[in-house]
């Protein structure tokens, strides 16, 4: 049997747009291989690395990947498939993934489509409405299910028996009991990079996470899932807050496979709750440092703060942790207190100040335009950050994924107009909020983004702040090359868009 896992293209109104490595279908190709070994053969049609590097626009959008319907059924008739499954993990680019699915059935009607993620897996029957040509949807987890799907298509067992599977039957959309999640995550093979262009992604991950300190970069999962319920989360409705580790001697393995077979130098850690056993954490560092690998280590989903201390902090930068991100959220307690997120605020801004005492570049997210958050609050929040020690900020927008709490919320207080708006990001407002127009709000994050820089540089002028938290970062020759790349990069991404609104310097 001839299997291929699709990443589609996407479509994006910003064109600085990037992706990392479809970590999802790697390990869901692993994992058939493993089982199946020569009963099958998967591959991974990536349309997004095979045309991202050439964006080519679209009215106010720009296509990211091949999107030509020609070269897409040229493959897959070179591939010859017997099944086809293709990712659908955002809300925002839920509409390319269906707009594959159209092209891949009208050339192999007869061929079953499947089709998995977050967003899939929440709106399943939104999805197979929109998407004729989508014959199941896998809910959940994706492993498990996509193995008795295989083999309810080889005939061994009955559709009733594929747990997780959501599929029609005449007019109605059957539901199969849910299937339980993996107890552990061990069972699943680390993750193969031959079926993915490594070259490629090495160049959009240096882009997608830009303060990188050392190339070629590559990402992985050392865990799956988070305890914690923060209201605008919709990954929970695969991983049901439930947080699984795999073993740290095969987190080493693929880590060791990274460094010395594809020459990586840097290891962005994607988990959803890294921080959450520090022991582990500890253990991870002492490997590391141990090793004394020419490795540096950043974690993009950020350290929770009622998690960590300062011991924790001096091991991972002997480790090779450069850089820390606060995922604060807030600067609002009131608004913290609707996000569901146990930050402290008092004893985040002291974290900062002690990381950047001991050489880290600190940043942080701050996320405005809650359903029910007022001028006031949202300034309180921004105000916030800008009396940290913090060196950047990135100020986002509340995005109502499909699966998230926040979701309904929108939909209930009548302000999800479109569910799915094409090409949404962090960066920009789609919806209005009970008390602030999306153009208010855009304004407002505009504004303080627009005002962090300059006031960086008020900061660091004050000898004090220079010593305590500047300083301790440039204490080697690789501090100044890497201060140096930060300077070129904020000049290339924040600084010039923003002059180039200016006619006297286009011109």
């Amino acid at each position: 049997m001839n299997i291929v896992l699709i990443h589609p293209y996407i479509k994006v109104r910003d064109v600085d747009t990037y992706l990392s490595e479809p970590l999802g279908l790697l390990c869901l190709a692993s994992y058939v291989e493993q089982v199946f070994q020569d009963k099958v053969h998967v591959s991974i049609l990536d349309l997004y690395a095979l045309g991202a590097r050439i964006p080519e626009k679209d009215g106010d959008f720009y296509y990211l990947g091949i999107h030509d319907e020609t070269y897409i059924a040229q493959q897959l008739h070179h591939l010859q498939p017997h099944l086809i499954g293709i990712t659908c993990n955002f809300t925002a680019y839920a509409d390319d993934s269906l707009e594959v699915a159209e092209m891949v059935k009208r050339h192999f009607p007869k061929v079953p489509l499947v089709m998995g993620g977050a967003h899939s897996t929440t709106e399943a029957d939104t999805t197979l409405a929109r998407g004729p040509g989508v014959d199941f949807i896998v809910r959940g987890e994706g492993e498990l299910i996509f193995e008795l799907l295989i083999r309810h298509l080889l005939g061994e067992i009955p559709i009733s028996e594929v747990d997780g599977l959501v599929y029609r039957a005449g007019s109605e959309i059957i539901y199969n009991r849910p299937m339980p999640l993996m107890k552990n995550l061990d069972f699943l093979p680390i993750p193969n990079r031959k079926h993915i262009d490594m070259n490629a992604y090495a160049y959009f991950n240096k882009h997608t996470v830009w303060y990188v300190r050392n190339e070629p970069v590559a990402t992985i999962m050392t865990s799956r899932g988070c305890p914690y319920n923060c209201v605008f989360c919709s990954t929970k409705v695969v991983w049901e807050r439930n947080w699984r580790p795999r073993s740290l001697e095969l987190v080493f393995q693929e880590i060791e496979t990274l460094y010395l077979e594809y020459g990586v130098r840097e290891i962005v850690i994607n988990d959803d709750q890294f921080m959450l056993k520090k022991s582990r954490i500890h253990d991870f560092c002492d490997y590391f440092i141990a090793k004394n690998y020419d490795l540096s280590f950043s974690v993009d989903a950020g350290i929770s703060t009622w998690l960590v201390d300062v011991e924790l902090f001096k091991k991972m930068r002997q480790a090779g942790f450069y850089s820390l991100r606060f995922p604060i959220e807030s600067g609002c307690e009131k608004t913290l207190k609707y996000i569901k997120k146990p930050v402290k605020l008092d004893k985040t801004k002291t974290l900062i100040e002690e990381a950047n005492k001991l050489g880290f570049w600190t940043s942080s997210n701050i996320i405005v335009g809650f359903p029910d958050e007022t001028r006031e609050e949202v300034m309180e929040s921004i105000q916030y950050v800008f009396d940290s020690a913090l060196d950047f900020t990135s100020f986002l927008i509340a995005k109502p994924q499909a699966g998230s709490d926040m979701y309904e919320d929108f939909k209930e207080k009548g302000l999800l107009a479109k569910a799915v708006v094409r090409g949404s990001d962090f960066y920009r407002s789609d919806f209005d909020t009970l008390h602030l127009t999306a153009s208010e709000i855009n304004q407002i994050v505009q504004a303080a983004s627009g005002k962090w820089y300059l006031h960086k540089a008020k900061f660091f002028a004050n000898p004090v702040h220079f010593y305590r938290y500047f300083l301790p970062k440039i204490q080697s020759v690789q501090d100044a090359r890497y201060l140096l790349k930060i300077m070129v990069t904020l000049f290339k991404r924040k600084i010039m868009p923003r002059l180039r609104q200016y006619r006297w310097f286009a011109h």
